[in-house]
Parts: structure tokens; sequence; C-alpha cells
């Protein structure tokens, strides 16, 4: 990876020797990013992690890969990767995209972002199914774990899940669940929630 960001950085000097306009490069971020793979939108460069996710609603698909620079290089110009992929679709968050790269979709994060993202566990698990349930409350994520215990009073049943989005997809609304389970209650801790699914209450934490 050292060999790879030492050719990135000494191609955006030769660019900027020659007079050239560069994308605003932050080389820390350079150096923390997964493979190098480096992506331009909206006159943004991102920066791999190695975190992956589900890709989401298609609606949510904001654009794709229109070109591509040679490996190590800086791209340019919008649309445009340093690891190919052209055509691949991807979909734009706050201060993230995810990019679609083989068969997965990788987080991508602005320069200021790159560090929480790389330091963080990603919420999407593979070895452990039931952590892939998300539901949304009070606009915190929250994924389910498989411990289960009583629901407790009634009176600190705190709401109950309003809609759903499709399975493998993330909510982007309160009361929003990939897992379905509409009209069914939750409770609220500190740092848990309490959510009915079938005859059991499951614990789920913050994402």
């Amino acid at each position: 990876m050292k060999r790879k960001g030492l050719l990135l950085l000494g191609m955006l000097l030769g660019l900027t020797a020659c007079g050239q306009e560069t994308a605003q490069v932050d080389e820390n971020a350079v150096a923390m990013a997964y493979e190098n793979r480096l992506l331009m939108v909206n006159d943004t460069l991102y920066y791999s992690t190695d975190q992956t996710g589900p890709m989401g609603d298609s609606e949510a698909v904001a654009g794709e890969i229109t070109s591509e620079t040679s490996e190590g290089a800086v791209p340019t110009e919008n649309g445009q990767s340093n690891f190919g992929c052209v055509g691949n679709a991807y979909t734009i968050g706050e201060e993230t995209i995810m990019v679609q790269i083989g068969e997965e979709w990788f987080v991508f994060a602005t320069a200021e972002a790159l560090p929480d993202f790389m330091e963080k566990e990603s919420p999407w698990s593979v070895e452990n199914p039931y952590k892939n349930r998300l539901l949304m409350v009070n606009d915190t994520l929250y994924y389910s774990t498989d411990q289960t215990g009583p629901m407790g009073d009634s009176q600190a049943i705190a709401g109950e899940i309003t809609s759903e989005t499709s399975e493998g997809a993330v909510p982007t609304e309160n009361g929003q669940s990939n897992f379905g389970c509409v009209g069914n209650s939750y409770t609220m801790g500190e740092e848990t929630i309490m959510v009915q699914i079938d005859e059991e209450w499951f614990v789920f934490e913050k994402a």
C-alpha cells in the first residue's frame, strides 16, 4: 500500500509542477484508503474503506463510473475512478458513497470522514444474519443481536415499526425496518431497543 501511495503522491506533484489543475488530495487519506481506490463525484474525491454493506433501494442509485485513470493516479473528472469498474453504480450519502465493486458494495468516504469509518466496525455481517436486521429509531440505526428477553412493562413501549424497506436495504426513515414486522412494538433503553419479532423480543444495538 505504501508503494502505491508514493506513486499516487508522485503523480500528483508531477501534475502540479506542470501547472495543470488537480483535485485536492489529502495525503493522510491516501495512506488510509483501502487499496488506494479513489473516485471523484460532484467535484469531491472519495476514498475507499474496507467496509461493505447492502446497496439499498435501487432508486438510491445516483450515477455510475464513467471513466478510469491508471492505477495509482488521481481522478480528475467526475465519475472517474483509478480502479476501473466503468459502468458500475454508486449511491450517495452525506459524507459517503457506496460503490459497486465485484459482487459487493464498498463504502467510500470524504477525507474528513475517512478516519471515523476506518476505526469502526461495519454493522453489516455475513457471519451473523441477526445483525442484518436493521431498524431506524430517532435518526439512529439499530441492528439486531441474537439476544432475546422479556418485553417488560407495557408502558415502556416507545413506538412501533411503521414502514419497511426491502430485505438487505438500509432503512432511511424513523420507524422503518428491513425485516418487515410493520405494526410490531419496540421499547427503548439507553443504548439498546427491544423489538417484537414473532413471539419474542430481540435486543437491538446502535450501529
